[in-house]
């Protein structure tokens, strides 16, 4: 009976903790906030994008290269036995005999050591520069897809919107023509229109799932998660002048302080590999270990003994290729230096001016053609009605505030991600 309950508890046991594998939320699963700020996606972003660990660790692993750069290779220790007679193996039997112990040490030319050293420290501030090069084009990147969601969240609910406000003008003119004062035509022509917005809302719905998807992989969330609803795109920051962004470029950006280290980093190993082609020393100290035979003149005092061993590189051509390798990759780093300059500047160019085309769009629709669209629909509203209008008029305003909605929501969204993207080139925060 014992037996029976021990194993029916463990069997308990066992099967509680599966379920608590299992049941979804057994384990706390992330809190996304709702509404989701852009804020906690960058924060997100930092602590998760794989992209961006990556280019950390290697960042990591460059500063820790330093500390193995231009450094002596380690000392050798040596050990054997010297003139051991093949007749009878007897270290005693002759003064020449006995342990040898060495010790040895590698002394390069000057000045090599002190370059690698040099050429490690700009290998790691140019991977330092690079990750801070990666890091703004990943917020950058964060940003445009966060606001990519927020404007395919808003897309859908004013295609929702509307799709209701064409429901009740289907119901006007289906109330107007059941008594008589409506066109068949009008009632068609209402569900035509409905049933287009419906197709147009499936659309919709496909461009929200790719949208959080896109997010998601960012932020190295889940597949299939859903998102909350993003916060206000609204954002009114003063955009700043070209000229001065562009002045800016070079002191600025991470990705040219990136380029000047590693051109530092080729013209360091250009003079190491020069270096490496004259000749080093190996230094040796012996000490042999002897007994007395007997016949030996010194009474079997050990030996001491130094030397040096001197590499003669007398394969010029070697060494006259490897030189030219790395003269070839430096000329390569100064030409990347020039294009990446050559580069930034059409990015920032660019963004700048799809960033002040949005922000005129937004002024223009908030101020002037949004208003007047509500305005214009509301009054044919009422106009249709009391039938001074006919209903293609009533569904024209009806649509020209559709697109004005979408336009200014479109908008936001493209001037966020063009002062992303003005952000990410100039490797500055304008905001």
């Amino acid at each position: 009976m014992a037996i029976y309950q021990n194993g029916a508890l463990r069997g308990c046991a066992c099967a509680l903790a599966l379920n608590l594998l299992i049941t979804p939320g057994a384990i706390s699963p992330l809190q996304i906030p709702d509404p989701l700020p852009l804020n906690w996606c960058l924060d997100r972003a930092n602590a998760a994008n794989p992209s961006l660990e990556a280019t950390s660790a290697e960042a990591d692993a460059a500063r820790a290269g330093i500390g193995s750069a231009g450094r002596l290779e380690d000392p050798r220790f040596g050990y054997e036995v010297v003139n051991l007679p093949t007749g009878d193996f007897d270290l005693d039997s002759t003064p020449m005999s006995g342990h040898q112990l060495s010790l040895q040490q590698k002394l390069p030319v000057p000045g090599l050591l002190s370059g690698q050293k040099a050429a490690a420290h700009a290998t790691a501030e140019a991977a330092e520069a690079a990750l801070e090069d990666h890091r703004a084009r990943i917020a950058a990147s964060i940003e445009r897809a966060w606001s990519s969601l927020a404007f395919a969240q808003r897309a859908l609910e004013i295609t929702d919107q509307n799709l209701e406000l064409l429901r009740q003008f289907r119901e006007i003119a289906e109330t107007k023509y059941r008594v008589g004062s409506g066109l068949q035509q009008d009632v068609l022509r209402a569900q035509v229109e409905l049933t287009t917005l419906l197709g147009e809302r499936l659309r919709r719905e496909a461009l929200l799932k790719q949208s959080e998807a896109a997010l998601a992989a960012l932020l190295d969330l889940p597949t299939g998660r859903e998102l909350p609803r993003t916060e206000d795109l609204d954002q009114q920051s003063a955009i700043p002048e070209l000229p001065d962004l562009l002045a800016r470029i070079d002191a600025a950006s991470p990705l040219l302080r990136e380029q000047r280290a590693r051109i530092e980093a080729a013209e360091k190993r250009v003079r190491t590999t020069e270096l490496e082609g004259y000749p080093d020393v190996d230094l040796r100290v012996g000490y042999r270990i002897r007994q007395d035979s007997g016949s030996d003149p010194v009474n079997g005092q050990d030996f001491l003994s130094a030397g040096f061993t001197l590499r003669l590189p007398v394969d010029r051509g070697k060494w006259t290729s490897k030189v030219a390798e790395e003269r070839a990759r430096l000329r390569k780093t100064k030409a990347e230096y020039r294009a990446s300059f050559a580069m930034l500047g059409d990015e920032i160019r660019v963004a700048h001016s799809q960033l002040v085309q949005a922000d005129a769009e937004v002024e223009l629709l908030v101020t002037g053609l949004l208003p007047q669209a509500h305005q214009s629909l509301e009054s044919s509203r009422s106009g249709y009605q009391v039938a001074r209008i006919d209903f293609l008029s009533l569904l024209d305003s009806e649509i020209r505030v559709f697109e004005a909605e979408l336009r200014l929501v479109r908008a936001r969204a493209s001037r966020r991600a063009s002062f992303a993207q003005l952000e990410a080139s100039l490797g500055e925060v304008l905001r």
